[in-house]
């Protein structure tokens, strides 16, 4: 995992008092306040001084010294990052999404892809995978960390729906079943 997680990202000006809307990465959008202190990109540190969740995936918060819209809107795009340190620890069956990252995709020991972006857009985590093929990325849907779940990956093009099985999140690795292909 990188020394620095991104736990949110400021997506727009909220109000005129120079509030801001917050997309939260963390499993309740409060706890963006409660991992210690938030960096920027540039380490550059961003303390919330107010947050409150409305919506379960974010929440409008007020930023220290930002007190106008005008202020607001430049802080727009500007994701927020904690330590590694500064997180819970995991239980067995839990993984942070960003440990997920650059993790090879194997079937039968062939390593098929690589993960290169993790994503929850409401209705599901999915894993975006880079192919050395054609099928430039690829989405993964369904896995479970530790456990042999059903994946769908969807290639985004006119080859249509790849179906896996047995696939399996591992520390260093995803593992699939290359006998399900289905194209």
């Amino acid at each position: 995992m990188k020394p620095w997680v991104c736990v949110g990202k400021i997506v727009a000006a909220h109000g005129i008092k120079g509030q801001v809307k917050i997309k939260t990465f963390t499993e309740d959008p409060e706890n963006i306040t409660r991992y210690g202190a938030l960096v920027d990109s540039n380490q550059q540190p961003v303390n919330i001084l107010s947050f409150s969740k409305n919506s379960p995936t974010s929440g409008v918060g007020s930023i220290a010294n930002v007190t106008t819209r005008n202020q607001a809107e430049l802080l727009k795009g500007t994701q927020l990052f904690v330590h590694q340190s500064q997180l819970p620890e995991l239980s067995e069956t839990e993984i942070y999404h960003e440990s997920l990252l650059g993790l090879p995709l194997l079937a039968s020991g062939k390593k098929l892809g690589e993960v290169i972006g993790v994503y929850d857009f409401g209705a599901g985590v999915f894993c975006e995978i880079q192919t050395p093929s054609k099928i430039s990325k690829i989405s993964l849907t369904g896995c479970k960390v530790g456990t042999a779940g059903f994946c769908e990956i969807n290639t985004k093009g006119k080859i249509g729906t790849i179906h896996l099985s047995s696939c399996t999140i591992f520390t260093e690795h995803l593992e699939c079943d290359e006998i399900n292909f289905l194209i």
